[in-house]
């Protein structure tokens, strides 16, 4: 036997799980429309016929006002699809049309032709899920106008996916990391000035799902299920991804141009794009419901405020996904309504875009792999920097720095003497140094072996003449080597 909670429940699935959204109700809600924008689409569920002649009267009704539909909806439908649900026992026609356009009318009295109406096996399944609810839960969240709940109550499975693999490559981390220092960040993908000019472009993308610590995750995720679902709601599912990727390397782009010590990561940029859009889609739509920006600007100050008590938050990734976000969403807007402002993004964009990659290949780079050592050093991690070292030198990344922290790093764990071979081996290859002939010069002072330290010393002050630490040894040494009275 058909009910209103099997009426109700149609109605919420088509609802969340197939894009759809109410456009019309009648005063008892016994008549429901139903209008998906995109397959240009109108479905409508009906409660309650006495007859065969009533279901001929319900279609008529609704071919007879084509051109009123047209004007409510700003599309033209290209199908229908009426499904009457009763209880009633009358003779069943065949009221299907395809031309002029394509008009469906299903008659539901059980729960098999419920079933028949289903778009796929997958839907069939989801319906049939033991739902505990009532008529009343289903009811009120497929009527929901809350600016905000009802894209909430849309199924989102780009969003979910999202989530499900930031948790499950953060959960790797944990579990074979270890720990979540610099270095791992900087083994797995992360954001990183030095490396992306050097050509390790792909971190532009891997970094954006990588995460520091619980808490970092914990926020980002959760901002993603709220800003996610709002935007695939409105743009679909596809869109939304583009949107979510764009934002993030355009985030990522103007974090590179600020940030050259640092080793970068998390979703919050490709987040903060998503708030862009959201942003646009009131800018394009012209409505601004208060209740909708007011509940946005909440959590958006939320956020803002939570970041800032977390570590490593990058503040330049969030502005430039933001404005990512919003370039993005008004670029695909205008694409097909406005030729004009369409190339006028275009050129915006471009425009940044050069801006950035001139800023980031122009800044003076750091070698994050030397800032990494020594951290590792003054954190007493010696067997940790070691590797690094031998990481740096296996990438090419290796430069006289990189030898003066191996000879620190080799004198503490084994001897002075290999440690003096090491800084003797990097000034082979960078025999302009300063600091390695610096070093040098000391480590001979310390094994009273003068003439060398004096020549390294001079090596150092012919780069570096106006080092003080340079001229203060070189005076030194030679206060040293004068006979005294």
């Amino acid at each position: 036997m058909i009910t209103e909670k099997h009426f109700w429940k149609c109605i919420y699935t088509w609802v969340k799980y197939l894009n759809y959204h109410v456009v019309h109700r009648n005063k008892d809600d016994s008549e429901i429309w139903l209008s998906n924008k995109k397959k240009q689409t109108i479905t409508i569920f009906k409660y309650g016929a006495n007859s065969t002649q009533e279901v001929r009267f319900d279609k008529s009704r609704i071919q007879d006002h084509q051109a009123d539909i047209t004007t409510f909806l700003g599309y033209q439908p290209k199908s229908y699809e009426l499904y009457i649900f009763t209880d009633k026992t009358f003779t069943d026609e065949n009221l299907d049309e395809l031309h002029p356009r394509k008009f469906k009318v299903k008659i539901i009295r059980d729960d098999k032709q419920i079933e028949r109406i289903m778009p796929n096996f997958v839907m069939k399944k989801i319906y049939n899920r033991n739902h505990k609810q009532t008529k009343t839960y289903f009811k009120e969240r497929a009527l929901n106008n809350n600016p905000i709940e009802k894209h909430m109550v849309k199924f989102a499975p780009v969003t979910y996916a999202l989530i499900v693999i930031n948790i499950l490559i953060w959960l790797s981390m944990v579990l074979f990391l270890n720990r979540f220092s610099d270095l791992k960040l900087l083994d797995v993908g992360g954001l990183v000035h030095f490396n992306v000019v050097h050509g390790e472009w792909y971190r532009l993308i891997t970094s954006i799902f990588l995460h520091y610590n619980f808490e970092h995750i914990l926020m980002n995720m959760l901002s993603l299920f709220i800003f996610g679902k709002i935007v695939e709601s409105i743009v679909g599912h596809w869109r939304m991804f583009t949107i979510y990727i764009v934002a993030g390397i355009f985030g990522n782009f103007a974090s590179l141009s600020f940030n050259t010590d640092t080793v970068s990561a998390g979703a919050s940029g490709a987040i903060f794009g998503l708030i862009g859009a959201i942003f646009a889609f009131m800018y394009v739509s012209q409505k601004f419901n208060r209740k909708m920006l007011g509940q946005l600007l909440m959590v958006l100050v939320i956020m803002i405020g939570l970041s800032l008590f977390m570590q490593n938050i990058n503040i330049v990734a969030h502005i430039g996904g933001f404005i990512g976000g919003i370039l993005i969403t008004l670029i695909g807007y205008y694409y097909k309504r406005n030729q004009n402002r369409f190339w006028i993004l275009i050129i915006i964009t471009l425009a940044l875009f050069v801006a950035s990659q001139i800023r980031i290949f122009t800044i003076k780079e750091d070698n994050i792999y030397n800032t990494i050592i020594s951290n590792e050093m003054k954190n007493g991690n010696y067997k940790e920097a070691k590797s690094m070292v031998k990481q740096t030198i296996k990438k090419k990344y290796a430069d006289d720095e990189t030898y003066y922290l191996n000879g620190l790093i080799t004198t503490t764990l084994s001897s002075k003497a290999e440690g003096i071979s090491d800084w003797e081996r990097g000034l082979r290859y960078y025999p302009d140094s300063a600091i390695l002939n610096y070093q040098l010069a000391i480590a001979n002072r310390s094994l009273s072996d003068k003439d060398k330290a004096k020549k390294y010393i001079k090596a150092a002050l012919k780069v570096d003449p106006g080092n003080n630490d340079y001229i203060n040894l070189d005076k030194e040494l030679s206060d040293d080597s004068e006979p005294k009275d």
